[in-house]
Formats: structure tokens, C-alpha cells, sequence
């Protein structure tokens, strides 16, 4: 990941601060009071203010956090923006209350774009509502811009000397590892049968279908079918025959390891990163527009470049798909429907989990299921596969839940699924703080139709909401924006 702003695109931004700075001098306003504080500098009095307009206190706001014409005046002010704005370490790049970024969110929070103003960022802050005036969107442009210059060096100049140098920058990159190993075991599978609402485990004896071991699904996937009844054999055999709708068959393939995509690295940071620039690049694009910047002028083209970069689809530079993404949309494609223990614990929600379709499969994994050729069983149709998961090194114990694999999978399944995991709630419903699962907060939202929605929240991650508290589909549980697609 290579710096987001340059030494070029600093230089454009310090045009812009002096248009919006001595634009600030000219504009004419009723109340005059609150404009006479800012020309004095008295940034807090404003700020904090609320008579004065959106306009003036965001202004005053920006001026708290070093964002002042006379603060780049300073003789070398542009070449350590770090000193210049008194920027501190970030803990993340959504970490908005940090030193002088506090006072940037609560300006943004006046006078930024949609997208900002109705984020969690602006929970608990005085927020604009209704349309934004040309000059609120100045000062919102002054606003994304510190914004942009504060998360790239709090998050990436570590020891804040105002630099950030190949090894700060090698330090915090990496990425997804390419390598996408499964030991995925297909070999002599047994077969999940559904005949209407009845499900079974069959072992199937292809000689002699009559022959075959079999148990009825009562609540897990792993059990080994010990009856042997030829006769109910039979009868189920008939019930499948006269029931052809709704009758199929699904093989039950074990997943005994896994390469970890993460490489066993936390991503997160980074994707978090990522994601805060390219929300902060749309705004300054969108705010751009707005005053009447054209598409084609050299700041907007650059931004739109930039963009391009920071969601591009997955691809290298030639247009081809990136390993690593084409690694990591294989690995979720087979995660995504996961069984955890809340899952695991209700037979029915553990029907429709742990399943991928044989066509992906085979053209992701290389891992073909031959047909079944069993009298009876052979007309049955076929098209998804049932996963269970080694709950030991050595393959002897599974399990339909993820979260009981031995470790190595465990973590490798569970990276694998962060990285595609969305933070927003699924449905509107009530937050339930359940048990910890290996030093992960389970979250469950339950709707009063009784529907539910599990997540797992990594230790220390900042929890949007209380236990019992309400929230409403799309609403984010965690600090942050959403992801962009990858």
C-alpha cells in the first residue's frame, strides 16, 4: 500500500485551505459575532457555539485541530504535516476521537457528506440536518482533506516525525496470502438424503443398496449410520420413488485442514485503513463536484485514480485477477453459510449451513463427487455438498461446527470469514451478549419474529451497543465503516 497522499497532491490541498481560509474572511453573515471570533482566532468560543451556524462552528472546529491558514503559514508547515497538525498515533484508521481527528469528526459532523454525517461516526455529536450550503461544503472539503492527511500519518508514521519511510510503510503492509490449500477429504463420502421433511445419514452399499447402514437426522451430520435394515431400506427407497419433487441427495465431505488465508496475520488495520480513504476520497469527490469542480480537472482525475486503486475489483495491474483475491473469493465461497455453535445447536438452522454447490466445488477445489450409482439412489438429484469439520489433526473426530475444529482449522476458517464478514446487522432486533467463544464476544441479534443473526467480535474491538439495546437492519455494531468490496 503505497502513501495516499503525496507531496503533489499536499501542495493542490494547501491552494485549497488558502481559497477556503480568505474565502472565510469575506463571507457576509447575520451573525457577525461569530465570524469576528474566528478572524480572532477564538476557534473554541465558536466551535462550541451552537448559535452560530453549521458553516462557522465547523470552521471553529478545523481551527482546534491545527487546520488554520496561518498554522501553514508557518515556515516549514507543509513539510511535517505530522508537527503541523498535532497529529497522534491512530490505534486504527476509525479511531475518530484521537487527539485533534476529534475535532475534525465534529466539524465533518456539521458539514460533511451524507454518507458521513448519518455514519456512527457523528453518534452522540451535534450533527447537520437538511441541505448543506456551497460554503458549508468548502469547509467540508477543508475538512476531508485533514481528515485524509491525519489517517495516513497517525496510522503509518509511527515514531511522528512527520515521514513515512519504506520500512514504516513495509511494516504495515502484506496482505492475503495467495496459497489456498484445503484438505478436503471426498473419498468414500456418506450421503445426507432428504425425502420431504425427512433427513437421513446413509452409508451406501452400492452392490446392495438394501444392505445399506443409515440413522435418522436428529441433530448432527457426523454420527455413523449402525442401522441395518433392509427392509426400511426398502421403504425409504419406495418413499424416495413416490416423492421425486422433493427428494435429493447430498455427499458429506470432511474438511480435515486448511491453509490460513490471513498468512496469520491480523488484516484488519488494513482493511479498516482502506476502507477510511476510500469513504474520505468519495466525500472529497463528491464535494468537489458540488461546488463545481469538472469531472476532467486535474484534482478530480487524480482522486478518481486513487480510487481505482483503493477498489479495483481484485485485480493486478494488467487486469487480470490478483491471486490472493481470487484465494480469498475461493475460500469464502466455502465459508460463507458456516456452522458455528449457535447454528449447530438448532437442527434446523443447521440445515441449511455448511453447504456449497458441486459445480463450485470442482471448479474452485478440483474436487469432483462422482454421481451415485445405486439402484434407488441413483435418481436422486445432486448439485450441493455437506461440510464437516476435522475436530483433531488426525481426521478421527468431526464436527458440524467450525468453532470445534482443532485450532489450526479453527483459526484458519475463522480468518477466512472475517475478511468477508460485513459488521452491519442483518435484521432489526434486540443485541444479546452471549458466552465467549476462544476469546471471541458471540453477538446475537434477535428479531421478535424470533429469526436470529450471530457474529463473533474479536476481543477489544469497540461494541456499538449495549446489551438489550435495539438496532435496526444496516446499523453497524462496530466502530467503522462498512468494507468496500473487494
Amino acid at each position: 500500500m503505497k502513501v495516499f497522499m503525496n507531496t503533489k497532491n499536499i501542495h493542490i490541498i494547501l491552494v485549497l485551505m488558502t481559497f477556503a481560509m480568505f474565502g472565510c474572511s469575506d463571507k457576509k453573515d447575520s451573525s457577525s459575532s461569530c465570524l469576528n471570533q474566528l478572524n480572532e482566532q477564538k476557534y473554541q468560543q465558536v466551535a462550541e457555539n451552537s448559535n452560530c451556524s453549521n458553516y462557522h462552528r465547523g470552521s471553529g472546529y478545523l481551527g482546534m485541530a491545527g487546520m488554520s491558514f496561518s498554522n501553514f503559514m508557518k515556515k516549514g508547515a507543509a513539510d511535517n504535516l505530522t508537527n503541523t497538525l498535532g497529529i497522534q498515533s491512530l490505534d486504527n484508521a476509525s479511531d475518530y476521537s484521537q487527539g485533534n481527528r476529534n475535532y475534525i469528526t465534529k466539524a465533518l459532523c456539521l458539514v460533511g457528506p451524507d454518507n458521513l454525517t448519518n455514519s456512527n461516526r457523528c453518534n452522540g455529536l451535534d450533527k447537520r440536518s437538511g441541505t448543506r450550503t456551497n460554503y458549508d461544503m468548502e469547509i467540508s472539503l477543508f475538512g476531508l482533506i485533514g481528515d485524509m492527511i491525519y489517517v495516513n500519518y497517525g496510522v503509518l508514521d509511527l515514531n511522528l516525525d512527520g515521514t513515512i519511510s519504506q520500512a514504516e510503510t513495509d511494516n504495515f503492509t502484506g496482505g492475503v496470502s495467495s496459497a489456498s490449500s484445503t484438505g478436503i477429504n471426498s473419498d468414500n463420502p456418506k450421503y445426507e438424503i432428504i425425502v420431504g421433511s425427512d433427513v437421513y445419514v446413509f452409508d451406501i452399499d452400492t452392490s446392495n443398496p438394501n444392505n445399506s447402514t443409515f440413522a435418522t437426522y436428529t441433530d448432527n451430520y457426523t454420527i455413523n449410520p449402525t442401522n441395518q435394515n433392509a427392509i426400511q431400506v426398502a421403504n425409504i427407497l419406495n418413499d424416495i420413488q413416490n416423492n421425486p419433487t422433493t427428494s435429493q441427495i447430498r455427499p458429506i465431505i470432511k474438511l480435515d485442514n486448511m491453509t490460513d488465508i490471513t498468512g496469520g496475520t491480523d488484516l484488519t488495520p488494513k482493511l479498516v485503513l482502506t476502507n477510511e480513504l476510500f469513504t474520505i476520497s468519495s466525500g472529497l469527490n463528491t464535494d468537489l463536484g458540488n461546488i463545481g469542480l469538472e469531472d476532467n480537472s486535474s484534482l478530480r482525475t487524480s482522486l478518481t485514480e486513487n480510487l481505482s486503486k483503493l477498489d479495483n475489483g481484485g485485480l493486478k495491474s494488467d487486469g487480470t485477477t490478483c491471486d490472493a483475491a481470487a484465494a480469498l473469493d475461493s475460500i469464502y465461497m466455502l465459508f460463507q453459510n458456516a456452522a458455528d455453535n449457535s447454528t449447530s445447536d438448532n437442527s434446523t438452522l443447521l440445515k441449511q449451513s455448511n453447504l456449497i454447490s458441486l459445480t463450485d466445488l470442482a471448479d474452485q477445489f478440483g474436487v469432483n463427487i462422482p454421481s451415485v450409482t445405486a439402484t434407488g439412489f441413483d435418481n436422486l438429484p445432486m448439485t450441493t455438498a455437506r461440510l464437516i469439520y476435522a475436530s483433531d489433526v488426525g481426521g478421527t473426530t468431526y464436527t458440524d461446527s467450525y468453532e470445534n475444529a482443532h485450532n489450526i482449522l479453527y483459526n484458519s476458517v475463522y480468518n477466512a470469514k472475517s475478511l468477508g464478514a460485513e459488521t452491519s446487522s442483518k435484521n432489526d432486533g434486540k443485541v444479546i451478549f452471549g458466552k465467549e467463544v476462544r476469546g471471541k464476544q458471540r453477538i446475537t441479534i434477535e428479531a421478535e419474529n424470533g429469526d436470529s443473526s450471530s457474529y463473533l467480535i474479536p476481543k477489544g474491538k469497540h461494541i456499538n451497543f449495549n446489551q438489550g439495546e435495539k438496532i435496526k437492519k444496516g446499523e453497524y455494531l462496530l466502530d467503522g465503516q462498512p468494507l468496500p468490496h473487494d
